[in-house]
């Protein structure tokens, strides 16, 4: 079987994420990569990671971004330019910084395009790719989609979701516990990238082959 790859919350780290792609995990063609989110904000190039993302695609990669909160901010100020002091707190200046532009209706189309075409979630046949997880308290989890982004509960029900497991980002998590999730019904994959030097235990961006369960991880070198 094919490789398949999830890879956690980069947050703007584009010299990290190339570092874990092509020297730690030595992604190929053939693999599948699943990214969970989280993408843009707080870390120095959002833009190189994104166009690495798109440029991954256009070279043949499989390719899989899910949605995460930070994409959601994004989108709603670009939608509504009073929603620009939400995300504006939540670490958008140094997107809007990469990109050269000061609000989010400025993006060019193919970026905007991409946000807006990112799923809440992939259904395999033995996992659930999503940003934050799920609500379980509602009777069809899949169906409540803000909970997808922004949900961070633990409780997984998998008589809900058909025996699979989540894999999930969004919640900074060290890498300690990633481990000790791995054997848990939701995985967390978020090392806090972005976090080098801030908090301790986090500072690495994350990637689980899912076939062998192996975990891959760089320190930040970004900041």
């Amino acid at each position: 079987m094919n490789r398949r790859f999830v890879i956690g919350d980069i947050h703007g780290c584009s010299k990290t994420l190339k570092k874990l792609l092509f020297e730690t995990c030595q992604v190929q063609k053939e693999d599948s990569i699943y990214f969970l989110g989280d993408y843009i904000d707080r870390g120095p190039n959002s833009k190189k990671v994104i166009d690495r993302i798109l440029k991954m695609k256009k070279q043949g990669y499989n390719v899989y971004p899910v949605l995460g909160n930070h994409e959601v901010l994004l989108l709603d100020s670009a939608n509504f330019v009073q929603n620009h002091i939400v995300w504006f707190r939540n670490g958008a200046k140094s997107t809007l910084k990469s990109f050269g532009i000061n609000y989010a209706h400025e993006f060019k189309s193919k970026y905007i395009d991409f946000f807006r075409s990112l799923p809440h979630y992939y259904l395999l046949d033995d996992y659930i790719i999503v940003h934050g997880g799920l609500n379980f308290s509602a009777d069809n989890p899949l169906e409540d989609k803000e909970s997808m982004v922004w949900i961070r509960d633990n409780f997984v029900d998998t008589n809900k979701i058909g025996g699979r497991k989540l894999v999930c980002g969004h919640t900074p998590t060290p890498i300690d516990l990633i481990i000790k999730s791995l054997q848990s019904d939701k995985i967390m994959l978020d090392g806090g990238c972005v976090y080098y030097g801030r908090h301790p235990g986090l500072g690495y961006l994350v990637a689980l082959e899912l076939n062998s369960m192996q975990l891959f991880f760089h320190r930040n070198i970004d900041i």
